[in-house]
């Protein structure tokens, strides 16, 4: 009898030991995921991780990424495109400052920064603008709009699209240009970082048109990082364009940005790729006519 009630009690710890073992190691685990997950998310989400990324998405610059990079969300990454747009800009004022050795026209400067912004960024934005008007215009319904913008040729509309926004930003900077380089350069900067500042709020706000294609793999930016993209574009309007200009630049291209974008996704059925690099060349050409609107403080 006290043999078996010595089994029982030694099985009965056991028993207790294991469970307590299973418990502890089931807690450790628990810790240890949470703190992989931990890790996993600030290294995803890092501010040097998201850059690169941004970088990779919109310029043709050389960018590593590596292995454990490659499942980085874009929508996460947003936050940083207008620190992108400033960096095409400072490339792009730093050409014009090199033909400005070389005396050329303001004419002929404004046009060598518009190219190398064409240029660094692959004419990612400008391709953006002639699908979405070749869709618009092309197109009887939603159906054939959203096939037309796929299609690799451009059309007329696309032309006259690129022309006139191309004609525009031109005319603008080479007035700009004339007032000095220290003007043009924190104009093409501000420029350049707002216009891209606007892309994730309308991918936050605005659903996609299609079930597939660059919008859908790029994701739906949270809230937060969407008014993160905000602030850093406004940032630079406001120190580096000073009060006035910063305030009629929101104001105006927000009016007309906003107004494409809602005439796009009545249209559309939403936005795609294609009407967020319109977006940005659109909101680009209107913060230039803002400062020659207001002038530079």
């Amino acid at each position: 009898m006290a043999k078996k009630y010595g089994d029982k009690q030694k099985k009965d710890t056991s028993t207790e030991g294991e469970v307590l073992d299973a418990a502890l190691e089931d807690k450790e685990g628990e810790e240890s995921d949470f703190l992989n997950r931990l890790k996993y998310t600030v290294k995803k989400q890092g501010w040097y991780a998201d850059l690169k990324i941004c970088i990779q998405l919109l310029t043709r610059l050389p960018v590593y990424i590596s292995d454990s990079q490659e499942g980085f969300s874009i929508s996460g990454a947003s936050r940083l495109f207008p620190i992108v747009g400033a960096i095409v800009g400072i490339i792009a004022a730093a050409v014009l400052w090199v033909g400005s050795w070389f005396t050329f026209p303001s004419a002929i400067l404004a046009l060598l920064a518009l190219l190398t912004m064409t240029l660094v960024t692959g004419a990612l934005h400008e391709d953006g603008l002639a699908d979405t008007f070749d869709g618009l215009g092309g197109g009887l319904t939603r159906e054939q709009k959203l096939s037309i913008m796929r299609d690799s040729q451009i059309g007329s509309y696309g032309v006259m699209a690129l022309l006139f926004s191309f004609g525009l930003r031109w005319a603008s900077l080479t007035e700009i240009t004339e007032q000095g380089f220290d003007v043009v350069l924190m104009s093409l900067i501000a420029t350049a970082a707002a216009s891209r500042a606007a892309l994730p709020a309308v991918m936050h706000f605005i659903p996609v048109a299609r079930e597939d294609g660059l919008s859908v793999g790029a994701g739906k930016p949270s809230f937060d990082r969407a008014i993160t993209a905000l602030l850093i574009g406004v940032g630079f309007l406001l120190f580096l364009l000073g009060f006035r200009t910063c305030i009629v630049a929101i104001g105006l291209s927000a009016l007309v940005a906003g107004m494409f974008v809602y005439f796009v996704a009545m249209r559309l059925g939403g936005q795609t790729g294609d009407v967020l690099g319109a977006t940005q060349q659109i909101t680009e050409t209107t913060i230039f006519l803002a400062i020659l609107i207001v002038g530079f403080e």
